[in-house]
This record gives structure tokens, sequence and C-alpha cells, in this order.
């Protein structure tokens, strides 16, 4: 080699002239992608799921989320325990009966502290709560449903009280001043009001009937990320109940069935089902055990059945 050319390249190779390279870029983790089931159509009882897109909760902890809608009957846990889906929303008796014939699922959040399920009455009749329901009263109720089974059993009222099959509409009960039937907060009461009914709602709670609604859940075992998705799905919730427009106008526009009164009025009604006396999202043992002891006294669940196991607060 030329003297002179190699002592230019030593000297350039001391002096640290030397053609600078880019640092690599620092990976980014891909988000997550999560498919998440809901076991009804898209309305308010899942507003802050639809938050928790809208608002970026889901993506600044790193989730792609697809909600997927439901219907009647949707079965939810069974996708999850397939795997079609990551994430199902249940509530606790079904996920506790579920778990008993082999779904292996875990109860993780709540958006309902108090069941959202109950009885719709006319006003007028005086009714004020399940004891003060008289014998020879017809109620239009989905039959069989643990709901239904639960009634009858605490209230006694098997040859007294009649079920009669329920049609998913409020025309029955708006045509029947006498007739009393099944109602979830966030539908039939403001469908009903909407056609100038004035009802009263018994809620499922004040007999009994307690179960977490609109749970989120996992399969059993959780994945690693669960703790993340529930930390997300609260600030998502907590943001809805803050300011729930942005998540009824997507609703509202999934759901041609819901205009904006009904929105309002289902949000409005709904409010404080969400957060119960314990808080928006909470749950103890005390409650799944009630819950699974009300599912063994119908039968539902062998005697002796415990929740240990079937829920997890992360």
């Amino acid at each position: 080699m030329n003297k002179v050319l190699a002592f230019i390249l030593a000297l350039t190779a001391c002096t640290g002239d030397q053609p600078e390279v880019a640092p690599a870029a620092p990976q980014v983790a891909a988000p997550i992608p999560v498919r998440l089931a809901l076991n009804w159509y898209p309305e308010p009882e899942f507003g802050g799921f639809y938050e928790g897109l809208l608002g970026g909760h889901y993506a600044d902890a790193g989730f792609a989320v697809e909600i997927i809608p439901g219907g009647s009957g949707a079965p939810t846990l069974e996708l999850l325990s397939s795997g079609r889906v990551e994430v199902a929303i249940s509530a606790a008796d079904d996920l506790l009966v579920k778990r008993s014939k082999g779904i292996a699922a875990i109860g993780a959040w709540p958006a309902f502290q108090l069941n959202p399920q109950g009885l719709m009455v006319h006003a007028a009749s005086g009714i004020r709560g399940y004891d003060g329901i008289p014998a020879g009263s017809r109620i239009a109720i989905e039959q069989g449903a643990p709901f239904q089974q639960y009634l009858w059993k605490r209230f006694d009222w098997q040859g007294k009280v009649e079920p009669v099959p329920y049609g998913g509409s409020v025309g029955p009960f708006l045509a029947d001043a006498k007739l009393i039937q099944q109602a979830y907060i966030t539908s039939e009461p403001c469908v009903a009001r909407g056609k100038g009914a004035e009802i009263s709602f018994l809620g499922g709670s004040t007999a009994g009937w307690n179960p977490y609604g609109t749970l989120v859940a996992f399969s059993d075992p959780p994945p690693e990320w669960a703790g993340r998705f529930v930390a997300a799905t609260q600030k998502a919730w907590e943001a809805y109940l803050a300011d729930p427009s942005r998540a009824n106008a997507e609703i509202g526009r999934r759901n041609d069935q819901l205009d904006a009164n009904l929105l309002a009025c289902i949000t409005e009604a709904q409010a404080p089902f969400l957060t119960g006396d314990a808080g928006l999202g909470k749950m103890d043992a005390a409650r799944w055990q009630e819950t699974a002891d009300a599912l063994v006294s119908i039968g539902l669940l062998p005697e002796g059945s415990r929740a240990d196991g079937a829920w997890r607060s992360f």
C-alpha cells in the first residue's frame, strides 16, 4: 500500500473521523389483538368498551380491540373457551353455571354493581316490591331462566303466580294494565316510557338476585396482559360516566333501534346500577358466593358449590 495513503487511513482511524452510523430505532411492540364479544347488541350497557376504543384507552395500553356485537343467546363464554375471542362479556351467574359444565373462564371486572335484571309493573298497580305482587298475577318472563326460577322459589309463587311467555316486546304490557313483565334497566323501562307508559322498575337485587353484570371474562388461567386490559377498561368506563356522548353516538350508529332520546334515557337509568354502593368495577368474595348460593337454591349448581377461583381482581 502507498505509504502516504496508509498514513492518511491510520490518521482517520485515530481521530474518529469515520462515516456516522445512525443508531438503530427502538423497537415498538406491536399492539395485542383482542376480540371482545358482547352478549347483546350495541347499547349503553357496553358504553365504556366503546369509549375505550374511541378515547384511545385500549390503544394507549397496547391493545388493538375489536368489539363483536352479540344478540339473544350469544355464546360468549363458549367463544372464549374455543379461542375464537380473547375477552367475553357475560354475567356472574352464567359464568358460574358454565364453569360447572367445564368452560374454563374467569370473571375479572364488572361494569354493573347492581344486576340490571328486574320486573316492570304499571305504576298505577301500586306494586312497589316483589312481596307486593299478588296471587293470580301474570308475569311475562323467559321461562326456565335462572332469574325466573329464583323468583318462583324465593317467593313461593309456584301455582300462585303465572309465568307467561315473553316475546321481547313491550306491546302486551302496554295493552294490559295488570300484566307484569321481565325487564332490564337498560331496555324495557325506557322503551315503555317512550311510548307514554308510567312504570315502576323492581330491581332484581332487591329480591336477593344480584349477580355482577356486564362482566369481563378471560380464559382460565388468564393471559399475562389481563391486568393491563382491566386497568384500561376501568379508565374507559370512568371516562364514559364523565361524558357518554362520544360512545353513545357510536352506539347509535351501530344500532339503528336506538334514537337520541332512548340513548339518553338508558344512560341516565343505568348510572346508579353501574356504581352501586361499592363503586365502579369492584368485586368481593361475599357477593360472588351469594350468587353461587342462589344458583344452588334452584338446582343449577350442586350443593356446597363455592365461587372461589371463578373470579379474580386485578
